[in-house]
């Protein structure tokens, strides 16, 4: 009877263990300014590099975006500033000088993703990850309009 309530425990370890690697796994969220970004496709982490849609986090740090479906290359311009990234290549470009990321972008559900990290530092902006909650806390500079900034104009 002993053996079979510590293989009992030792199944319900593993389980919770397996449940709580899940809701981390899917429970990345991304805040702005103190407030969340909402993303179509979840953020996810790739070789322990937390990734996001560009296009979301581009456009919440007030960004153009533009797409170049033929060499599979984003732009994103916001004032003296040009962010450009190829989908599986490590190099991104921030104004004409190359800038070596650790990670790739890749495409999941359609959608680009690309590392938070360089993205947000590329328009000057301070990155922290809150472990525990799992959460990547983007800082912009009070002087930098946003979207967020202009009245939530988000989608059309």
């Amino acid at each position: 009877m002993k053996k079979h309530i510590k293989k009992l425990g030792l199944v319900m370890v593993v389980i919770s263990l397996m449940m709580t690697t899940v809701v981390f796994a899917n429970g990345i969220s991304v805040t702005l300014n103190g407030i969340p970004i909402n993303f179509d496709v979840e953020p996810q982490m790739i070789n322990d590099r937390t990734m996001v849609p560009l296009r979301a986090i581009f456009e919440a740090l007030g960004a153009t975006v533009e797409w170049d479906n033929d060499t599979q290359t984003v732009s994103a311009y916001r004032d003296n500033t040009v962010v450009v990234a190829t989908i599986g290549s490590k190099i991104m470009y921030l104004n004409d000088e190359e800038i070596m990321m650790d990670i790739a972008p890749v495409v999941i559900n359609d959608r680009t993703l690309v590392p938070a990290r360089f993205v947000a530092e590329a328009f000057d902006c301070d990155v922290d990850w809150e472990g525990n909650t799992q959460t990547v806390i983007i800082t912009q500079d009070d002087n930098t309009e946003s979207y967020r900034d202009l009245g939530e104009q988000g989608e059309d």
